[in-house]
């Protein structure tokens, strides 16, 4: 009587998990350099530097000033007279060309809304307004 052997079945293959962190970490780096980051826009705004002594302060007439005011209610005055946001463009631009020397100055107050202030502040850099001063007040 013959005996037959068996066969033993080789292994297919194996499974390595050696090299899955290697492969996680080199897709984890391609969506890291592929990926684009959406920078914030602010506002850009050129602040003075720091000031040496009390000597550093300008004295500017008051004919030189223009003098903007968003009150608590979001109501705007310009040299204490009512104006709308879409106005304040021509009306710095026409004093501006009649003095070349005009300083904005645009007060604040505390409980305005903050998109005012930024829509004055807009109408301002397209009435070419370079000298602008921002304060925060109640008057």
């Amino acid at each position: 009587m013959a005996v037959m052997k068996k066969k033993k079945k080789e292994p297919l293959g194996e499974l390595r998990m050696d090299s899955t962190a290697d492969v996680a970490f080199l897709l984890l780096i391609f969506f890291i350099v592929t990926t684009i980051f959406a920078a914030e826009q602010g506002l850009t705004l050129v602040l003075p530097g720091k000031q040496k002594d009390q000597t550093d302060n300008i004295k500017v007439k008051e004919s030189n000033i223009a003098t903007i005011f968003v009150q608590a209610d979001n109501s705007i005055t310009l040299n204490r007279k009512p104006i709308v946001i879409n106005h304040i463009k021509r009306a710095i631009e026409d004093r501006i060309l009649a003095n070349p020397k005009l300083v904005v100055v645009l007060k604040i107050h505390p409980e305005a809304d903050y998109g005012y202030m930024v829509a004055c502040l807009d109408e301002l850099r397209l009435a070419n307004a370079n000298k602008v001063s921002l304060k925060t007040s109640e008057k």
